[in-house]
């Protein structure tokens, strides 16, 4: 039994964060305000936006068959990879579960077998297995830090008082999204302020969105300052517009 007391556990180190927004937002930009070396985990094929960069190194998921051949990289990297880096940076889940779906129905053809199926029921309750199972296995990596991306989307909630409203979440299966969010040390939502179409990070949960932020007391980080826990040099948290966008900020 490995025991580890708590006084010598660090917050901003060994982290999980997942940041999530609409496509093209610049969540993978994101991952070079990273310190240190960086390990991305491409599946929706977007890490040009990267290019020039040498602390970021980039391997390609197989999305033709994600389901095997992720469990192959995954155990690839922890087995021979895992020293050479201080981040994994997966982007992102949301593709990463259309492409998993799509080799399901890919496999499960038509009578005429010339067109592509669906998924059947047993493939989604597999699917929710695997990807709490995936996200465990890599926040278990020792001495790494762990981010995630994923697409912006929705759901319908009803408060106590039985009001219904949208709350804007990842983009991740409905029965899974919610186990995901809770195996994050922080879940962060991407904006751009419409004034001064800066990039910043919503950390501060509200009916309208669904973030946390376990790591420290930030309501809100610009997209540079988001990696910088407990960082006194970074710019305090802003109060958001009527339109859920960061206002200005100032630094401390």
């Amino acid at each position: 039994m490995e025991i580890v007391k708590a006084s010598d556990v660090s917050k901003g180190k060994d982290f999980s964060a997942l940041i999530y927004a609409q496509p093209g937002s610049g969540k993978t930009t994101t991952a070079k305000y990273l310190s240190g070396k960086t390990l991305v985990i491409d599946v929706d094929r977007t890490t040009n936006v990267l290019a020039g960069l040498d602390n970021i190194d980039i391997v390609y998921l197989d999305t033709i068959h994600p389901a095997i051949k992720t469990k192959q990289l995954l155990k690839d990297i922890h087995d021979n990879y895992l020293d050479k880096y201080d981040n994994i940076f997966f982007d992102n889940l949301s593709e990463f579960e259309q492409s998993w779906f799509g080799e399901k129905a890919n496999e499960s053809k038509t009578k005429s077998g010339k067109d592509m199926g669906t998924p059947q029921q047993g493939d989604y309750n597999q699917y929710t297995y695997y990807l709490h199972d995936m996200i465990q296995y890599i926040n278990s990596w020792k001495n790494i830090n762990k981010i995630y991306t994923a697409w912006e989307g929705n759901r319908e909630i009803i408060s106590p008082e039985g009001q219904s409203f949208t709350q804007l979440i990842p983009d991740i299966r409905e029965k899974s999204v919610n186990k995901i969010m809770g195996l994050m040390n922080v879940v962060a939502r991407l904006v751009i302020n419409g004034e001064t179409k800066k990039r910043g990070y919503l950390l501060s949960p509200t009916p309208a969105y669904y973030v946390k932020n376990q790591i420290d007391g930030r309501t809100f980080a610009l997209q540079s300052d988001l990696f910088k826990w407990g960082d006194s040099d970074v710019q305090t948290p802003p109060v958001p517009n009527e339109t859920g966008q960061p206002g200005e900020t100032e630094t401390k």
